[in-house]
């Protein structure tokens, strides 16, 4: 949030305006920094509960990507990890400038299927609410909304390497 604001002042001086965001920024530091310190410890517990959620549904998905659930651990950490950092940064455009359209390519190229990612941060963002304090998750479900959001929306592949869906009861 800093940055964006210093990179597009115009003048030697803030306004009004950006100022207040600073100000705003600042007042919040001391919480922020105590969420990033909750989504780093919650990270890889949440990321082992998303990819258990996902060898239930998708029990097939080992036989199309034999080290996927693994690769999947540590994507889920590192996608806690860039929420944490955007919600520490108070701003998503540092996260999407260095982080989320390149992952997203990603995903596309491995054939990713639209309803596995939906599925998937699904359950990132129940377990995270879940893991954190309401008060962490209060200031980063935004950010993990805007993460979902930008990497769920990719077209069908033509080849679906994700396996078949297998129907469950919702976990909460």
């Amino acid at each position: 949030m800093i940055s964006r604001v210093i990179y597009r002042l115009d003048t030697a001086y803030p306004s009004a305006e950006d100022r207040a965001a600073i100000e705003e920024y600042l007042a919040t530091a001391d919480a922020r920094r105590a969420a990033l310190d909750e989504v780093r410890q919650a990270a890889g517990p949440v990321a082992e509960k998303v990819v258990a959620d996902i060898r239930v549904r998708y029990p097939h998905f080992g036989r199309h990507r034999s080290s996927g659930y693994d690769k999947g651990v540590r994507d889920v950490q590192l996608l806690s990890n860039m929420a944490g950092n955007a919600m520490f940064l108070g701003e998503n455009d540092t996260l999407d400038d260095m982080f989320t359209h390149w992952y997203k390519t990603i995903l596309k190229g491995v054939h990713m299927s639209p309803q596995f990612m939906a599925d998937t941060f699904a359950a990132w963002q129940a377990h995270l609410k879940a893991a954190l304090t309401p008060a962490a998750w209060g200031l980063l479900r935004p950010h993990v909304e805007h993460l979902s959001a930008a990497l769920s929306n990719l077209p069908v592949p033509a080849r679906d390497e994700t396996g078949e869906r297998k129907a469950v009861a919702a976990t909460a």
